[in-house]
């Protein structure tokens, strides 16, 4: 054991150590640290520098099982209507491929929630595609609160049609109407949701994702991810994940040329704890990343990427991955060092911790 620890030691030392290390005056590390700000990640909390900025929308899945998802965008309320009367008017327009399934758009519901007089919204109910018959069924709902607009969509079925009578004779739980039971879970949901900045952590059960909060201590399988990009800039970001549900594989097991994304080297593979939980991690440089927003210039990139409980995830244990890239300018002048973004990084992730709130019965 005290030879593996020495030798993730000398290869840690070994990473900081190169020429290439030297410390570049007109960059500082100390001015990207001067204002950091806590960030609610699923049931995770990081700080992070504030110049580091949220996408301004958001999309995630929320129970697979029930093909269930969720999106979230910026919007006043003037736009938000506006929107409302497109999409109505697209799917009047939308036609069937087979006449028989009627109208693309099946019917609207109005949607009003108990707990906000506030709030404004719609559920439409429609096919799924044009090409599927007409029993297989999405509710597209949507819902506008304090300058944001929450969408969800929900797969359902409608086979009461006359038609669908002797298949559903045959298969009762294939044409059925589980509609007005999806309205209500929908309606459920959006009385959950929250809206958030991103600065606002909450202090009760739930989960985080850009603009909202889920409130209530939620076991459903779900997937998001988190964009932070530096100054809303392209050549240095953060990709976060957060999933609470198992089949996933360690860090240390995805093969190279997933990790390094193309011509490159591993440069740094080892594990640290910090406040009670066990991360991985893998630093790769890749040597011919295609930049196109430099007119299609290979450059190089560092990738630092680090897992917590990446192989057994569970609602009180979620997996969180996380990917910072740094795309290496061509003006060394106002370029980070290896060793700037290694001390970056480290200070970044040292702050990870789980939301002590997130759980009931914890």
């Amino acid at each position: 054991m005290f030879r593996y620890f020495f030798l993730l030691s000398f290869l840690f030392l070994s990473f900081l150590s190169k020429a290439d290390d030297i410390k570049n005056p007109n960059v500082s590390v100390d001015q990207l640290f001067a204002v950091k700000a806590t960030r609610c990640l699923g049931n995770y909390l990081i700080d992070l520098p504030k110049q580091f900025k949220a996408t301004k929308d958001n999309s995630f899945q929320y129970d697979y099982n029930q093909n269930i998802d969720i999106s979230t965008s910026q919007q006043d309320f003037t736009a938000f209507k506006q929107m409302l009367a497109r999409r109505e008017q697209e799917l009047k327009n939308t036609q069937p491929i087979d006449p028989i399934d009627g109208n693309f758009l099946k019917a609207i519901y109005p949607l009003s929630v108990s707990n906000s007089a506030e709030m404004q919204g719609v559920i439409f109910e429609r096919m799924a595609s044009e090409g599927i018959p007409d029993s297989v069924r999405i509710l597209e709902g949507y819902r506008w609160l304090n300058e944001v607009t929450f969408k969800i969509e929900m797969a359902a079925t409608n086979g009461s049609a006359s038609r669908y009578d002797e298949e559903r004779k045959k298969h009762p739980d294939i044409n059925n109407n589980n509609v007005p039971e999806k309205i209500a879970q929908m309606r459920t949901l959006f009385e959950r949701m929250r809206v958030r900045d991103d600065y606002t952590i909450p202090d009760e059960p739930g989960f985080c994702f850009i603009n909202g909060f889920m409130q209530g201590d939620d076991d459903r399988p779900k997937y998001i991810q988190f964009t932070y990009r530096y100054e809303d800039r392209e050549d240095f970001y953060f990709r976060i994940t957060f999933t609470n549900y198992a089949g996933s594989e360690s860090l240390f097991d995805i093969p190279d040329n997933f990790i390094i994304q193309g011509e490159g080297q591993k440069i740094y593979k080892g594990t640290r704890e910090i406040n009670n939980l066990h991360l991985e991690e893998v630093i790769v440089k890749n040597n011919d990343f295609l930049d196109s927003n430099d007119n299609g210039l290979k450059k190089e990139i560092y990738i630092f990427n680090l897992g917590i409980n990446m192989e057994e995830p569970d609602n009180k244990h979620p997996k969180l991955e996380i990917e910072m890239y740094y795309i290496i300018p061509r003006d060394s002048s106002k370029a980070y060092s290896k060793k700037q973004l290694m001390t970056i990084w480290r200070e970044i992730t040292n702050s990870i911790r789980i939301r002590e709130s997130s759980f009931t019965n914890k």
